[in-house]
């Protein structure tokens, strides 16, 4: 099976722990149907996909990617050498900032490049949303311009 990246945090931020992840995802309007479309593992119609909201219709999507461990959704992440795969974590959208901010601090200041391409293997949001989204965070931004 793939690897499973998530942050290693500290006490300091318990929310951005596995159990705070876990318990995030479940309380995301986003992440609720993906969640239980995986429990019931039963993938939605492509016609009905309208009814969910946009992150969740995304995620939909890559149903053959999606996977649901220990109550956590992940994303099947396979390099184009088809040799690494590994987990990227479904990231809710309220732990989305401090995350990207303890990522951050956690690998070193080395610029808007390096901190982005950190964040798009660990986080499957940061796929979704694109690039640009990521070089917009404010974070990100204030790092640059230093």
């Amino acid at each position: 099976m793939a690897q499973a990246n998530v942050l290693s945090v500290s006490a300091e931020s318990p929310s951005l722990s596995l159990e705070g992840i876990r318990d995030a995802q479940a309380t995301d309007d986003n992440l609720q149907p993906v969640i239980k479309a995986r429990i019931d593992g039963v993938r939605p119609p492509h016609d009905s996909l309208l009814d969910f909201p946009e992150e969740a219709r995304i995620l939909l999507t890559q149903w053959d990617s999606l996977v649901l461990e220990d109550d956590v959704v992940y994303r099947r992440y396979h390099y184009p050498d088809g040799m690494t795969k590994y987990l990227q974590v479904v990231i809710p959208a309220k732990l989305r900032c401090p995350y990207v901010e303890r990522l951050h601090a956690d690998i070193g200041h080395f610029g808007r490049t390096k901190t982005c391409l950190a964040l798009a293997r660990v986080l499957s949001w940061l796929a979704l949303v694109g690039w640009y989204a990521c070089t917009q965070l404010p974070y990100v931004q204030y790092v640059s311009k230093r």
